[in-house]
This record gives structure tokens, C-alpha cells and sequence, in this order.
């Protein structure tokens, strides 16, 4: 049995999703990644990650919008989601954890470029259980 937790991650930036990727599969974590919202919704619904790792400013929609609708269903309601984005550089220092309020709901988020230990230690919490 595969007990490696199992992280969504959403980056349409090719190189940030290849270095994001890289630096969760060496920590121990089986990582799926796409580059649309509307894929990424359709990746999470089928293989239910214990994490969904978004960026928000994306080609085909907004991720604040996707986090939004997986909300919605049944089997995206619990799922645990952390905002990666540059749009937090001007508000958050890096490798400082924030969060992003949506529809009443607080979210985790990291700034980019991420800092490695900070990213491990939030992905780590969020995978555990203990939002």
C-alpha cells in the first residue's frame, strides 16, 4: 500500500512547477501537477490529495475561483489547499506564512519564490491533518 501523502500542485510557470515538484517528491510526497484551473479540479475530484498547492494568477481562470468551486462539491469540501503566489511579495515576507480570505474562509498562503523550509513545514502541517 502507497502511504505517501498526495499533493495537487497547480503552476502554469514550467520551471516553478518542475523545482516545486522536485523539492516535494525528495521530501517523500507523490505529486501530481497541471498548469489549469480547469485540470486541476478534474485532478483533484478523481485522485482526492491530502493537499492542493495553487497558484492564483492563472492562464484559463483565476485560482481563488478554482479553490471556490472545488469548495462546492462534496468531494472537494474538506480538502486542504495552500496558496503559492507572487501576488503576496508586496504583503508577506518570504517564507512568512499568510493567509487569503475566501467566501469567510482563511487559507494558508506563501509568497514566491518559496522558501523551501518554510513550504516543508506548512505542506507537513497541512498533510497531517492539523490546519
Amino acid at each position: 500500500m502507497n502511504d505517501k501523502k498526495k499533493i495537487v500542485v497547480l503552476e502554469d510557470d514550467r520551471s516553478s512547477a518542475r523545482v516545486l515538484t522536485a523539492f516535494l517528491e525528495k521530501k517523500g510526497f507523490e505529486v501530481l501537477s497541471t498548469s489549469e484551473g480547469r485540470f486541476a479540479i478534474e485532478l483533484t475530484l478523481r485522485e482526492k490529495p491530502d493537499l492542493l498547492i495553487a497558484d492564483i494568477m492563472l492562464p484559463d481562470m483565476n485560482g481563488s475561483e478554482m479553490v471556490k468551486q472545488l469548495k462546492k462539491s462534496a468531494a472537494g469540501k474538506d480538502l486542504n489547499v495552500l496558496f503559492l503566489t507572487s501576488l503576496l511579495s508586496k504583503v508577506a515576507k518570504p517564507g512568512e506564512e499568510t493567509k487569503l480570505r475566501l467566501d469567510g474562509i482563511e487559507f494558508p498562503a506563501l509568497s514566491k519564490p518559496f522558501q523551501p523550509e518554510s513550504l516543508f513545514t506548512v505542506v507537513s502541517r497541512l498533510t497531517a491533518g492539523n490546519n
